[in-house]
């Protein structure tokens, strides 16, 4: 998730949620080599899953319009990811 001044596009806050396997040695720690995991545990996103994300910023005083957008990327390899989703939205609001 990134949000930026709407006037200016500059970068206010960006924050991200990650979704992974991992797999787990006796001992109950994180390990890559396959001779070294023992069990597997999986904390991806399902495909038709939904989930519910919340994310708390702060703006500026003097910015009144943020632009948001959300984007969902897919990653097979673990290197090049695939842009699955997108939303953006525009955050209007004034200052009391």
């Amino acid at each position: 998730m990134t949000a930026k001044d709407h006037e200016t596009g500059k970068v206010l806050y960006t924050d991200q949620r990650e979704y992974f396997e991992i797999g787990l040695d006796l001992d109950g720690y994180m390990r890559y080599g396959a001779w070294q995991i023992k069990e597997i545990v999986d904390l991806t996103l399902q495909p038709l899953d939904t989930r519910h994300e919340r994310f708390f910023a702060t703006f500026p005083k003097d910015v009144t319009e943020v632009d948001l957008s959300v984007n969902v990327y897919y990653y097979i390899s673990g290197k090049k990811g695939d842009l699955i989703y997108q939303e953006k939205r525009l955050l209007s609001y004034e200052e009391e």
